[in-house]
């Protein structure tokens, strides 16, 4: 249970606000955010990318929820953390790497002092990217199924072998955290550890993975004979399932905190049902459309509001078991019928060659739905976030 938090003034939220938006106009980089596509093409555009994460970490914008003594700030509160990301969105400005607040958010919380004096330091100065090595070929989103094994040697330290897939920004990550079965005897979630792997060592091998959206966002990374020191183990040997669920709870509420891109993605629907024709009239003026537009406008409002009430609770001390994926999978969900509705109507429509606005929001509807599924994968499925409600929230018995 959260400790309550107090809600700044509304004049303290309001210039808090305008802070952001002013750093993001000064700092941000000439790289317009496009879904399926947010990994760097070029080698300038990853030096660009990584002087912006660090400008967000040195106004204090980002990791402000760290310890001071780590970098945080006394007065941070939640709802800061709510309006970067707006703003970032909404300025559709790059928006930091989720694995990498999934790292430090672990590192913080089960990291030794060790490791947090070696890696969060590197993370506030963007110069390691993290990615998560969890996802495995014949274990999907099903991470207890996790065959990666790591044996530990004589001096202490760790071998290390496997196959992970289906991992995000691996191939411009300088950090990995891996989830590893350690016990040889052990099946499903014992016998599980979580390691910190530099992607420079010797016997990892990354594979991109082009996607369907053409760009090069999720890879294969191979493990052979990765040999790591006993300080690499992240708290303790058998602890690394309630490591990983703990750090996926909290990137799972940040997934559904991207609630933002859901009125984005509605904004852009409705410049295109109102600009494009079907049959010589306005596309919204026809009833099936202004329904089905609607609907969806309803969808948006419903996991918009529950992000607000989970936010509400958060911050009172009242948050239950299970908000995070719920968080997850109103978003996901909701992301993926906007955008595929908008995806069919482009498709219908029919648009004047001059309307360059109307073009770029059915070209944003498009890499959105083709990006849609991977949001109902990332951070666990659509299907295992509701086995975690059924099991966690609901209490229904398992087979």
């Amino acid at each position: 249970m959260n400790a309550v938090r107090l809600r700044p003034a509304r004049g303290q939220l309001t210039d808090f606000r305008n802070r952001v938006r002013a750093h993001i106009a000064e700092h941000a980089p000439p790289l317009e955010a496009r879904e399926g596509h947010r990994a760097p093409e070029t080698t300038e555009q990853e030096v660009l990318l990584r002087k912006w994460f660090a400008s967000l970490y040195d106004a204090g914008l980002v990791g402000a929820d760290w310890p001071v003594e780590y970098g945080g700030r006394s007065d941070h509160h939640p709802l800061h953390d709510r309006i970067v990301s707006e703003e970032i969105l909404r300025a559709r400005a790059p928006r930091p790497v989720d694995q990498v607040n999934l790292a430090a958010h672990v590192l913080l919380h089960f990291g030794s002092e060790q490791q947090k004096q070696a890696l969060l330091p590197p993370i506030r100065r963007s110069e390691h990217i993290w990615c998560q090595l969890l996802s495995e070929p014949d274990a999907g989103s099903d991470i207890a199924g996790v065959r990666s094994r790591g044996t530990q040697q004589e001096g202490g330290a760790w071998v290390i072998d496997g196959q992970k897939t289906w991992i995000t920004d691996a191939h411009w990550a300088d950090m990995g955290l891996a989830l590893i079965r350690t016990d040889p005897a052990s099946s499903r979630h014992d016998g599980l550890s979580v390691f910190v792997i530099p992607l420079s060592a010797d016997g990892v091998e990354i594979r991109p993975i082009r996607t369907i959206g053409d760009a090069v966002e999720v890879n294969e990374v191979f493990l052979d004979a990765v040999t790591l020191s006993p300080e690499s183990l992240v708290g303790e040997a058998g602890q690394g399932w309630s490591i990983i669920m703990a750090g996926l709870d909290f990137e799972r509420f940040g997934i559904g905190a991207n609630v933002i891109l859901l009125e984005l993605l509605l904004e852009d629907l409705v410049t295109l049902a109102r600009a494009g024709r079907i049959d010589g009239t306005v596309a919204v003026d026809h009833d099936d459309v202004r329904q089905s537009v609607a609907e969806l406008a309803v969808e948006v409002e419903v996991a918009k509001a529950f992000i607000d009430d989970h936010v509400e609770r958060m911050i009172s001390g009242a948050d239950q078991i299970g908000d995070g994926s719920i968080a997850k999978l109103s978003f996901s969900e909701t992301y993926h019928r906007v955008s595929a509705y908008g995806t069919d109507l482009a498709a219908a429509v029919i648009i004047g060659s001059e309307d360059s606005a109307v073009r770029e929001a059915k070209e944003r509807l498009r890499e959105s739905w083709l990006w849609s599924r991977a949001y109902t994968i990332s951070g666990g499925s659509s299907e295992m976030m509701r086995n975690i409600l059924a099991k966690r929230r609901l209490r229904l018995p398992s087979r």
